[in-house]
């Protein structure tokens, strides 16, 4: 049997270091998937993790209770308490620190003690020397040394510290965008979520128009004066619009998921949407250019990419400090050595005291991989890339935004036009029916054309601050405010 096992051992250790994994292995993988146990200790020791870290998880691993009719304000606040992107952004900024203080840890005087302690068992095989003659000694040794090491001229060092505190600055710069991009999408998705919801509510007011021209239709039908095939086109329209409503009702529940992702809070109702007016009011008289200064200007993420630019400059100075520029270097030694015999036979305690300036000039692939100098100066060219085209991508999104902006007020106008035209000629039919001279049903035609004028309506006034609300966030003002 063992003769049988060392070749399937030898065959299981080949393919291990030959870097195949089992095929059997894979399979088992995909059917099973991960041990139960692998995940039962993993979450474990993710959730201990948690409590040392930040004092328990509760805040940002679960959802709060469920809140109704939840205001604008009230969601903004929600996800700057709870959001975990903005607690991870805050943590950025700590780290930030650490690794500027580590930076400039890296320019103060180096200091390290050590303590050794040899058995040395020596015999001399062969010697031409008399006195190394004596056979065979044993014997301890015991070593005390302090070392100081101050640097005096480091570039690499020096940049290091500079790139520290650009990343720093960003550190913070995107802790800002963090906290701007997640109070814009908690309010576009509280619009989102309130536009579903009434432009479901407004289908179904449609469908129970459309139900009123059915029974009217068969009214008709039963005193002979009906049309063939009405009804059955107005129940296929019914039909149409309960699709229509399925399909905003799933919006809602997207949007109203997406608020409980970032609010940390289930929602389980939100209040009205704010009036349009004033949006549209300060919206009138925007000059783009204007906004778009004022967008590559203020807006955080503009910010991050040119300190990254800054940043990549710094690090290609370091790497070329790295690799070319001398170190000058101050040090101390102090060693005490304690030999209790030797190959004369008598033991020794010594103290030596050293000081010196030591310069090292890197002449040809001093580190032995090459010249960092090299990919770091790629690295600044394509985060320069990245920066112009991010400053480029803002600046059409400003336009894009602005000219939709004007779009859906031109909109808004023309459907509140439509709004009053299509309510004054249900009243004008409302009143043909009291004189005699129309029928409920085509009331009811009045009564749809008015309520599918005022869906639109209230589609378009929700776009308009969906479009306002993104110019804001493109421009870099702060919207913790609300709408």
């Amino acid at each position: 049997m063992r003769r049988a096992f060392l070749p399937l051992a030898l065959a299981g250790l080949l393919g291990a270091c030959s870097g195949q994994v089992n095929p059997a292995r894979l399979e088992s993988l995909l059917n099973d998937g991960v041990s139960a146990d692998v995940a039962a200790r993993t979450e474990a020791r993710a959730e201990r993790a948690a409590q040392r870290v930040a004092g328990g998880s509760a805040t940002f691993a679960d959802l709060g209770a469920g809140q109704g009719n939840l205001t604008p304000g009230v969601l903004v606040q929600a996800a700057l308490e709870r959001n975990s992107r903005i607690a991870s952004a805050a943590a950025g900024i700590s780290q930030a620190d650490a690794e500027r203080m580590n930076a400039i840890f890296g320019y103060l005087p180096q200091v390290r003690a050590g303590y050794q302690y040899d058995l040395i068992d020596q015999q001399v095989i062969r010697s031409d020397n008399v006195v190394f003659q004596a056979g065979r000694t044993r014997y301890p040794v015991t070593r005390i040394t302090a070392r100081v090491n101050q640097p005096i001229l480091d570039l690499a060092r020096i940049f290091a510290i500079t790139y520290a505190q650009t990343a720093r600055t960003r550190a913070e710069v995107e802790y800002l965008a963090t906290v701007r991009s997640v109070v814009y999408e908690t309010l576009d998705a509280y619009i989102v979520a309130s536009q579903a919801q009434a432009r479901a509510r407004a289908l179904r007011q449609r469908m129970a128009i459309l139900n009123r021209q059915i029974s009217a239709q068969g009214a008709l039908e039963a005193a002979g004066l009906g049309t063939m095939g009405e009804p059955a086109s107005l129940r296929s329209e019914r039909a149409s619009i309960a699709s229509e409503e399925a399909l905003e009702l799933a919006r809602y529940a997207e949007a109203m998921n997406a608020l409980a992702m970032l609010t940390g809070t289930v929602v389980t109702g939100l209040a009205p949407l704010p009036s349009v007016g004033e949006a549209m009011a300060r919206g009138r008289n925007l000059n783009v250019d204007e906004l778009v200064a004022r967008g590559l200007r203020e807006n955080p993420i503009i910010m991050s990419a040119a300190l990254g630019v800054v940043g990549a400059e710094n690090l290609r100075r370091q790497a070329l400090s790295s690799d070319f520029a001398p170190v000058i270097e101050a040090y101390a030694l102090l060693e005490r050595e304690d030999r209790s015999a030797s190959r004369f036979g008598g033991g020794s305690l010594t103290q030596d005291m050293t000081v010196g300036v030591q310069l090292t000039l890197p002449l040809f692939n001093a580190r032995g991989a090459g010249y960092e100098s090299r990919s770091a100066g790629a690295r600044l060219q394509r985060q320069t890339l990245d920066y112009f085209g991010l400053r480029r991508q803002v600046e059409t999104d400003i336009r894009m935004t602005h000219e939709r902006m004007r779009q859906l007020a031109n909109a808004v106008s023309q459907a509140s036009a439509a709004v009053s035209q299509a309510g004054a000629a249900a009243r004008a039919e409302q009143d043909r029916v009291g004189a005699g001279e129309s029928s409920e049903f085509a009331v009811a035609a009045r009564d749809l054309r008015r309520a599918v004028a005022s869906e639109r309506l209230a589609f378009y006034q929700a776009e308009y601050l969906r479009t306002w609300l993104r110019l804001q966030y493109l421009t870099g003002v702060d919207l913790r405010g609300g709408l």
